[in-house]
This record gives structure tokens, C-alpha cells and sequence, in this order.
């Protein structure tokens, strides 16, 4: 303890001369911690918040769903065990808003959701006015009543008091329903409209084969402890009264699956930008430590020479390394606390639930822990090299002593435990092994192929000296100091590098995107989708569609809902398939029946079966599918059609091209057993894409015929171009965040090499060279790591852009070359102002010599 003692007096006496380069060190490691920290915190306030309102958000603590009407038995069983019911239906429609005569009627897209007396059964509704929902509804004038979104409000322009029109009924518009307590457990298509059960019959739009979601939710009542084994119970006796049933059976832990999926999607990718954050700043650490341990050169020697041990000069340097990186986690650590909370209130309108107020305390921890294991890494060479020299060396040879290397089985042993404990870290961080696996790996290879890049590049420019005439002064002078083995050349590439690959690599995602939606999408795509033709309308339909002047083409197609029961024998839920099928296993998908091949299909495998064939029923299947889920032809696969369990044989597998957006199903079947089901059809129209003809078509066909729906796929798209702008302005922030990372490293960096920098130049001085010389040489210096780094930044990114868009989001690959210009110019100028900068700080000293 006494050595303790005396190690830290002499380290608190040496703090006392001020902390000089270690500014650097401090904000690498509060930037990085901060950044894991705050996005860990807040992703569990909004987990928290769903898991303390997950039975409201799934409106019960049971919620049964289905495209087949459900049976009055399965309401009256739960209600025999206690339960009490409320009964909805879902079903996409028109809203139209007369605007007088004369005048084209206005339109939109709803998710109509019909209600009975009992809804909610948990949670309360927020209408404007806020009135009961049964005196809401309830008929005025004969015209039932109709709450929608506050979205369909302020498109159509409607007011209290409006008539609007909803298939063949009129309403009148009640309020406003600004939130229902389910709204976040299910993903809709279209704004919310709300009307009562015996509105949507009186509607016309309940015909045989339309696509409609029959939900039943299901309440019990006693002490909330043990509520969801009792609901749980109640759904193992409804599957085993009800067995081989197409319904997709939800409970508490089910309720907002999409919310919690995007939730910890989003955390995930920026908490891995944040350690990426930090992983960059232990560059910067390293490179701090090592130039203040130099600059404590003669310090250290003189404690050696007055008989100082290396324990107590690795405990007193130690300690004060520990103290300013502790203050360091700490300042990274207090926002991480502070800002989540205002966060959560800036989401507040965006997220359906509440969050928590208080943050959790466990991210901010383990944001903490990895602050430290990044600190150490980044510490223990440095540190131990500098205790290994000999006073003499520290005597002759100031700031060099890096060049010294430790050799111990301790550090080694050290080392080792901080990599380990750190990979652990990234596992929990990433809630996936092979995610974190995926994620090391990338950082490793970038790492490796950075260093990489450094050392050709200084390897090259010896080479170059070699064979370079003498009388190339200055160039030559600036390329010989470039090679030298104490340049910071390597560390310098790693440094701008690292964060210009991020930076290069979210670039690029974005602009691959932006160029899918913007440029490649609407070339290939039709201009409507028309949904819930009856088979006695489609002859009008196709009449009505051919004698509108701007429609090219139309196809058609029969169309029914379908749900994937088991896949050779095993249930869809216990099926083995990958994460980007998963959701064909889950929920209602569309069908089809084809005789023969529906145009542009491309078979991957197998053969079309014939155009008269009546055996047992045969499936087409998108090969993508089939192998994520490890389907081949010959393959037996259950659907449930209609309420019916049918089990049926692939015969061939398709390549379907989704991002078409052409008329594309998942599943299509052989005529026979399905052909005489009751069904709709699903049409396209391809238009010459003058939105006033369009308006037009779209007008015609559904003033026409009240109950087909019709889709704008501009609209569509439009949406998804909006998403795509809000994930692109948070992969902005993600790439502001590494840059400054990469910033600080770069700075540090800079500052590391400072002292011999302004050496280098009094000995250019001192043998004749003048200001604009020495300038030149710099300028040199940086442009070659500009060059370098950029170059490198760009192949990495690209190849990490394009893995991106070909594995993740499965969508071609398209280099978006002005960001990778504008990138290159970028980083030319930003390391010319770095010469600029560093000529003018080091020369300042040598003027006032000079004078």
C-alpha cells in the first residue's frame, strides 16, 4: 500500500502540470461511450415502455386473427371460460369526399376497421371531441358515423358534419380518431377509418372472396400476475377444441412485433455505429497516450535515475492514464443518462406508446465497461513500452521511444482477456453471435487492409526514392520524410481511412437506395393496382379500363388468401428458415390460379404443369422462398384455403421479381380444387403517367364500381420514398458521428508527430530551406495520404455498400459516383487544410527564431 501511496503523490504532482495532449484521448472515449450508451438507454425505455402496455396495445390479452370469417363457436368457448369478446373486421376501401356538383369526387385509400359495443376492451380511445364511441358512431340523419385519422382529415379537407361516401354508404364524419390503444400491434397500409360493424354490411363491400381480417379479441378479468398463463391456457384449450384452424393466435408477448423488430433493429445498427465510434477512438487513444507518455520522457528518467522501480513507475503513470480516461468514460457516460429522456419526449408523437422517464441504468454501464476494455487496448502497449526503456535511451534518444518493444507474457495475457471480454460485449450488444461475429470481422478486415494500404504506400514511396534524379530536391526531400520508418505514415492512412470508409459506405447504401426508388422502380412499375374485383365485375371493369385513352396494358388475375399451415410435415412455426422468408410463414399471403405461366415468369426449376391439368393440386413457388425455407421440387407444402387445410406438391420453382412491382404472387396453384372458390381478382394497369389522366382512370373505374379499391402505386412509392429519407437522414447522423470519431484520431494523430514536425523543420531551416519549401513538403505529404486514404475508403465502403445491398436488403447494387467524387474531393481538401494548419503552427515558432 505504501507504494500505492507514493505512486499516487507522484502522480497527482505531475497531473498538476496539466494534461496537454490527452484532450484528444478524453473525447474519443466520451464520444464513443455516449453514443452506446445513449441508444442502448433509449431502446430500453421504448422496450420498457411496450412491455407495460403490451395488453393494451394487443387490445386484450388474446387477439385471434383471420381471413376466414371465424365461427360463432369460438366466441361463445371463450366466453365459457370467462373471457369477455370483442369482434373487429379490417378491410381496405375508398374514402371519397363529394366536392359538389360538377366536380370529380376526392379520394383515398382508408384501413377501414368495423367495431361492435364492446370495443376496446382495454385501453381508451382519444377522439376529437372526445365523446363516446357509441354516440360517435351512431347514425345521425339515417348516415352512420365514421372517425378518421387525423392524416384522411387533413387531406380530403374534411370537417365535423362532412358526408363521405364508403363504397354505397354515406357517413358522416364524427372526429377525429387521433389514437386507439391496439394501433401499434398491427401494420396497415393506409390511414385508419373507424366505423361500426353493421355500417361495413350496409357498405356492400362484404362480397364473396374479399380481402377482409376477421380479428376476435379476447379479455380475461382477475389479478394481472397470473393473466398470462390463464391466457395461455385459454389458447392451448382453443387450438386443441379447434385443430388444423388457419388463425394466427396472438398473446401479450406478440403484441407489436413490428414495433419491437424496428425498435431493436435500429438500436442494433446505431449501437454497432457507436462501437465503431469507439473502436476509432482507440486509434486516438493510443496515439495520445503515446505522445504524452514521450512527452513525460524526461520525467520518467529522472525517476529511474532517483532509483524509481518499473512497478512504481507503471502504477504512477498508471494511475494518472486511469484518472483521465475514468474522466473521460464519465463524460461519455453523463449524456448517455441525461439525453435519452429528451429523446424519448422528441418520439413522443411518432411512438404509439409511452416511454419510461427514468433511463435504465445497465446500458450506461456496459456503455462504461466498453470504454474501459477500448482504454486499456488502447493503453497497455504504450505504457509498457515506455517503462521497458532504460534511463540512457530516455537521456539520449527523447520521443523516440516508441520504437521500444515490450515483451512480456503479462501484457500479452492482458491483452488477450480485454479482446475476449470485448467480444462479449459486442455478443450482448448485438443479441446475435454471428451478427456480432459478422460485425468484428468487417472491422478486422477494414483495419487490416487500412494498415495495409499504409504500408504499401510508404513501401512504394521508397521504392520511388530509389530511382528518383538527385536534383529533385524539395519532392524528394518531402517523399524521403514520407518513407521514413518513424513517419506516421501508416497511422495517419488508418486514422483518415477509417472513418472515410464509414462515411463512404453509408454514402453509398443511401444513394443505392434513393436510386432503387427513384430511378429503377417506377420504369418497371404500373401505374394502379385494383383490388376486390368481383368475377361478375371484371368484364365492365376491363371495358371501363380499355376505354380510358392513357391505359397501355392490363392484367389480371384471380386472387385469394392463403396461409402456409406446414412445410413437408412441419409446422410453419417450427420451420428452419432464414430471416428474410420468415415472413411468408407468418400471417395471410396472396394466391392465385393459372392454368398456364402468368407473363414474365421465369422458372428456376421444375417444369409448368399442363394447360388442362385436373390432378391432384400442383404449386408454383418464388425460389427465393423455397430456399430460405429448404424447399425443392417434389416438396409438400399445407395451405390453409378458405378455412380448408390443402396440402399441395411443388412442381417448379419461379424467380419473382418483387421489386418490379409488377402483378407477382408468392404461391400459384394448379386449376381443379380451386378454381370454383370464391374469389376476387387483382388487376394492373400500366398508363401513359400524366397524373390528370391518371386522376381520371382512377376516377372512372371506382365511381364505377363503388367496391373495388384502386391503388396509386406513385403514392405508394412516394411513401416509401419518404421512409427512405428518414432512414437516410439517420444513416447521416450514424456517418457524423463516425467522422468525428475519425476526426479526433486524426488529430491526435497530428499532435502525436508535432514535436517532431517542428524538429524536422529548424533542421530544413537550419540547412538552407526556406518557408515555401518546407510548405511544399507538407503539402506533398498530405496529399499522398488524401489520396491513399480516400482511395482506400472508397474500395472499402463500396465493397461494404454493395454486401449490404445484395445480403441485407437483397436489391441490386448501383455506385452513385458523384458521392464517391464528392467524398474524394472532400477529403483532398480537408487534408490540404490539415497542411495549411500544421505549416502554420510549426513554422510559428522558427519565424520568431528567425526575428
Amino acid at each position: 500500500m505504501s507504494q500505492w501511496r507514493l505512486a499516487a503523490r507522484l502522480a497527482w504532482r505531475d497531473l498538476r502540470g496539466g494534461i496537454g495532449g490527452m484532450r484528444v484521448v478524453l473525447a474519443c472515449l466520451a464520444l464513443g461511450v455516449a453514443t452506446i450508451g445513449g441508444v442502448g438507454s433509449l431502446r430500453d425505455m421504448i422496450r420498457d415502455g411496450i412491455a407495460a402496455e403490451q395488453r393494451t396495445l394487443l387490445g386484450g390479452d388474446l387477439s385471434i386473427e383471420s381471413s376466414d370469417p371465424l365461427p360463432t363457436e369460438l366466441a361463445d368457448f371463450a366466453m365459457a371460460h370467462g373471457a369477455h369478446v370483442s369482434r373487429m373486421l379490417r378491410i381496405r376501401s375508398m374514402l371519397y369526399a363529394p366536392r359538389g356538383p360538377g366536380r370529380p369526387d376526392d379520394r383515398m385509400l382508408v384501413e377501414l376497421s368495423a367495431v361492435d359495443d364492446a370495443y376496446p376492451l382495454v385501453g381508451t380511445l382519444a377522439l376529437t371531441p372526445q365523446v363516446p364511441l357509441g354516440r360517435a358512431l351512431a347514425p345521425d340523419h339515417g348516415q352512420p358515423g365514421l372517425l378518421a385519422d387525423p392524416l384522411v382529415i387533413d387531406r380530403l379537407k374534411l370537417k365535423i358534419g362532412t358526408i363521405v361516401r364508403i363504397g354505397t354508404a354515406q357517413f358522416h364524419v364524427a372526429g377525429s380518431l387521433d389514437r386507439t390503444p391496439d394501433g401499434a400491434g398491427t401494420v396497415t397500409l393506409a390511414p385508419t377509418v373507424m366505423i361500426t360493424r353493421s355500417a361495413l354490411d350496409a357498405a356492400g363491400l362484404m362480397q364473396p372472396g374479399a380481402l377482409v381480417n376477421h380479428v376476435l379479441r379476447l379479455a380475461l378479468d382477475g389479478p394481472a400476475t397470473d393473466r398470462p398463463a390463464r391466457a395461455g391456457a385459454l389458447a392451448r384449450a382453443i387450438a386443441a377444441r379447434f385443430p388444423d384452424q388457419g388463425w394466427r393466435i396472438r398473446g401479450e408477448a406478440d403484441a407489436a412485433p413490428a414495433l419491437t423488430r424496428t425498435v431493436d433493429q435500429m438500436a442494433r445498427f446505431l449501437a454497432l455505429i457507436g462501437l465503431c465510434a469507439l473502436l476509432l477512438g482507440g486509434l486516438g487513444v493510443s496515439t495520445g497516450v503515446t505522445s504524452w507518455l514521450e512527452g513525460r520522457g524526461r520525467t520518467i528518467a529522472i525517476l529511474r535515475c532517483l532509483g524509481a522501480s518499473g512497478p512504481l513507475i507503471r502504477r504512477t503513470f498508471g494511475l494518472q492514464i486511469a484518472a483521465l480516461c475514468g474522466i473521460g468514460i464519465g463524460a461519455g457516460m453523463v449524456p448517455a443518462l441525461l439525453l435519452p429522456p429528451l429523446a424519448a419526449r422528441m418520439l413522443s408523437g411518432l411512438l404509439p406508446i409511452e416511454t419510461t422517464t427514468i433511463p435504465p441504468l445497465l446500458p450506461v454501464l456496459t456503455a462504461g465497461l466498453f470504454g474501459v476494455l477500448v482504454a486499456l487496448l488502447s493503453v497497455i502497449p504504450p505504457l509498457a513500452r515506455a517503462c521497458a526503456i532504460s534511463p540512457a535511451s530516455l537521456f539520449r534518444d527523447q520521443g523516440q521511444q516508441a520504437a521500444t518493444r515490450a515483451r512480456s507474457w503479462r501484457v500479452g495475457a492482458a491483452l488477450t482477456l480485454c479482446v475476449l471480454l470485448a467480444g462479449l460485449l459486442t455478443i450482448r450488444l448485438a443479441d446475435s453471435p454471428l451478427f456480432a461475429a459478422g460485425f468484428l470481422g468487417v472491422v478486422l478486415f477494414a483495419a487490416g487492409t487500412l494498415l495495409l494500404a499504409g504500408l504499401i504506400l510508404r513501401r512504394g514511396v521508397s521504392i520511388l526514392l530509389a530511382r528518383l534524379d538527385t536534383a529533385r530536391g524539395v519532392p524528394r526531400l518531402a517523399l524521403a520524410l514520407f518513407a521514413h520508418r518513424n513517419a506516421t505514415t501508416t497511422r495517419m492512412v488508418t486514422a483518415l481511412g477509417a472513418g472515410l470508409a464509414a462515411m463512404a459506405a453509408i454514402l453509398l447504401t443511401e444513394g443505392a437506395m434513393m436510386a432503387q426508388l427513384r430511378d429503377q422502380m417506377p420504369h418497371n412499375a404500373p401505374a394502379f393496382y385494383f383490388i376486390d374485383i368481383q368475377p361478375a365485375d371484371l368484364d365492365r371493369f376491363d371495358s371501363l379500363a380499355k376505354a380510358q385513352p392513357s391505359v397501355r396494358t392490363i392484367q389480371q388475375l384471380p386472387s385469394m388468401r392463403t396461409r402456409v399451415v406446414a412445410v413437408d410435415g412441419i409446422p410453419a412455426e417450427q420451420v428452419n428458415a432464414t430471416p428474410q422468408t420468415r415472413w411468408a410463414l407468418r400471417g395471410d399471403h396472396g394466391l392465385t390460379v393459372a392454368a398456364t405461366p402468368p407473363p414474365g415468369t421465369k422458372l428456376a426449376e421444375g417444369t409448368w404443369w399442363a394447360a388442362d391439368y385436373a390432378g391432384p393440386p400442383l404449386l408454383s413457388l418464388d425460389a427465393g422462398l423455397a430456399q430460405g425455407w429448404g424447399v425443392h421440387v417434389g416438396s409438400t407444402i399445407r395451405l390453409n384455403v378458405l378455412g380448408r387445410a390443402i396440402d399441395v406438391r411443388v412442381a417448379n420453382l419461379r424467380t419473382v421479381a418483387w421489386r418490379s412491382l409488377q402483378l407477382n404472387f408468392a404461391f400459384v396453384v394448379s386449376p381443379g380444387l380451386l378454381s370454383h372458390a370464391p374469389h376476387t381478382f387483382v388487376a394492373t394497369l400500366a398508363t401513359d403517367g400524366r397524373a390528370d389522366q391518371d386522376a381520371a382512370t382512377l376516377a372512372a373505374i371506382t365511381d364505377a364500381l363503388p367496391g373495388v379499391t384502386g391503388i396509386r402505386v406513385a403514392d405508394v412509392l412516394a411513401r416509401l420514398t419518404a421512409l427512405a429519407s428518414q432512414i437516410a437522414t439517420a444513416l447521416s447522423v450514424a456517418a457524423s458521428i463516425i467522422m468525428a470519431s475519425g476526426a479526433l484520431v486524426l488529430a491526435a494523430t497530428l499532435a502525436a508527430g508535432w514535436r517532431q514536425r517542428v524538429a524536422n523543420a529548424a533542421i530544413l531551416q537550419a540547412v538552407g530551406a526556406g518557408p515555401r519549401q518546407i510548405r511544399v513538403i507538407w503539402l506533398i505529404e498530405f496529399t499522398l495520404l488524401g489520396l491513399t486514404a480516400g482511395l482506400s475508403a472508397i474500395l472499402l465502403g463500396a465493397s461494404a455498400a454493395w454486401l449490404i445491398m445484395r445480403a441485407v436488403l437483397h436489391l441490386p447494387w448501383t455506385a452513385d459516383w458523384t458521392a464517391v467524387g464528392g467524398m474524394m474531393i472532400g477529403t483532398l481538401t480537408a487534408t490540404t487544410l490539415c497542411a495549411m494548419l500544421v505549416w502554420h503552427r510549426a513554422l510559428r515558432p522558427l519565424r520568431g527564431r528567425a526575428r
